[in-house]
């Protein structure tokens, strides 16, 4: 090779490296920009995840509540069904006892009408 071709060589080389580092210079603020941009999004996804995980325990604190609640009610319900069901049993024995005073009470009242019907004697009245 000659010198003019050397020279040449040289001459393109050193436009190829100007163009490289230009190119570089624009790389590396391209890559500063989407650094930025990584860092901003990164920090708004931190954020949302922050604020959802602060929902989720508000909403898990809520659930609890509302099955603590419900567990009460349902408590409370049985209670009541304990109780419904003494008050019917109780409405069954009283049932039974007025029968039972019904017939007393048939039993009496015609002893009552026999003694009524007779004469202090003990004979029929006439």
């Amino acid at each position: 090779m000659g010198n003019e071709n050397i020279e040449k060589l040289m001459e393109f080389m050193l436009e190829q490296q100007g163009r490289f580092s230009s190119k570089i210079g624009q790389l590396e603020d391209i890559l500063g920009q989407l650094e930025d941009i990584v860092v901003r999004l990164a920090k708004g996804t931190l954020d949302r995840v922050e604020a959802t995980d602060g929902r989720v325990g508000d909403i898990d604190e809520r659930i609890s509540a509302l099955v603590d609640s419900q567990i009460r009610t349902e408590e409370r319900v049985n209670n009541i069904d304990q109780r419904i069901s003494a008050l019917f049993d109780s409405q069954v024995r009283t049932e039974e006892n007025v029968k039972k005073t019904d017939e007393n009470l048939r039993s009496l009242i015609a002893v009552v009408d026999r003694y009524l019907s007779k004469d202090g004697n003990g004979n029929p009245k006439s």
